[in-house]
């Protein structure tokens, strides 16, 4: 009883403290609209801006793992989406609120200043830098969760972070030279990454522990992703190879092309059927996974 009457006194007193230099303590509860889930119940000041409102509350969402926001989150009010730069007060927020918030659809950038941006793709504000690479990146790409990021380095390392903290999450030690690419699977539990010393690598997103190695190209890897299943890994090399690989133990499960040029990185079609590859020659060639062959050739590029 004793203890319970010390808390009370002691939250009173922090309430009139913030009354009297004309701050008010607001309750706030805040509600995903993609499924109604309620994200965070909060007290907050009422001259915390709606900005950092929104950076609050992607931090409570990403504890709970209810969702992740890379930038700060849209706001809205009744309908009204609320200025990023208003304060609680000006914005309306009342005692006992209950807001909706959003996703802002979010950028990311990887650069040879050894920095990766994540933006906000409507106002073009960079929300957040992540640094630590001593190497120019060469890739960076989203979890399909955006829980975290990955990027790719010439330090010969790939680094994951959280995106909302923009705190290291792990570093991938393991390549002999330049990290070319990275990409993660459909779930998210894996990370494959690829280089200059001819290999691509499994990790696990969780632990950063490399669990297989993709061993058979000859020179440079360029581009390394999963199929759309995310039971096989796809890589490309400058050797000229396209190499169809299982994640899990690192076995060659086949080579779907193979010629003399380059090939730059390609990408799978939603069903996982075919892949696009460009091979260096201007055009582009859509392929039958399984057997590799060309099915169709795309031809007008002057260069």
């Amino acid at each position: 009883r004793s203890r319970r009457a010390t808390h009370c006194s002691a939250h009173m007193a922090a309430r009139a403290i913030d009354e009297e230099d004309g701050a008010e303590v607001l309750d706030i509860h805040a509600f995903f609209v993609v499924n109604g889930v309620n994200l965070a119940d909060l007290r907050l000041r009422s001259d915390v801006t709606i900005k950092q409102l929104g950076n609050t509350i992607a931090r409570a969402a990403l504890i709970s793992r209810k969702a992740a926001f890379p930038i700060a989150p849209r706001i809205s009010l009744a309908g009204k989406e609320l200025p990023p730069a208003k304060t609680l007060a000006e914005a309306g927020i009342t005692d006992g609120a209950n807001l909706d918030v959003d996703a802002y659809p979010a950028v990311l950038t990887a650069s040879s200043d050894r920095v990766a941006r994540v933006w906000n793709a409507e106002t073009g504000e960079c929300e957040r830098m992540l640094q630590g690479h001593t190497g120019a990146l060469l890739s960076a790409a989203f979890s399909p969760d955006s829980k975290l990021i990955g990027t790719a380095s010439e330090d010969k390392t790939a680094v994951l972070w959280s995106s909302v903290t923009g705190d290291r999450w792990q570093t991938l030690h393991g390549h002999r030279d330049v990290v070319c690419g990275i990409a993660f699977s459909p779930d998210g539990m894996w990370v494959v990454t690829c280089s200059n010393d001819c290999l691509g690598k499994v990790w696990s997103s969780k632990t950063g522990r490399c669990v297989a190695t993709l061993e058979d190209h000859q020179k440079p890897v360029f581009s390394a992703a999963f199929a759309t299943d995310g039971a096989t890994v796809i890589t490309h090399s400058q050797d000229g190879k396209v190499k169809v690989w299982n994640p899990r133990t690192g076995v060659l499960l086949r080579t779907v092309h193979d010629s003399c040029v380059s090939l730059y990185p390609t990408s799978f079609s939603p069903d996982g059927k075919c892949f696009v590859i460009a091979p260096g020659d201007r055009t582009a060639q859509i392929c039958d996974m399984e057997s590799g062959r060309c099915v169709s050739t795309l031809r007008g590029h002057a260069a």
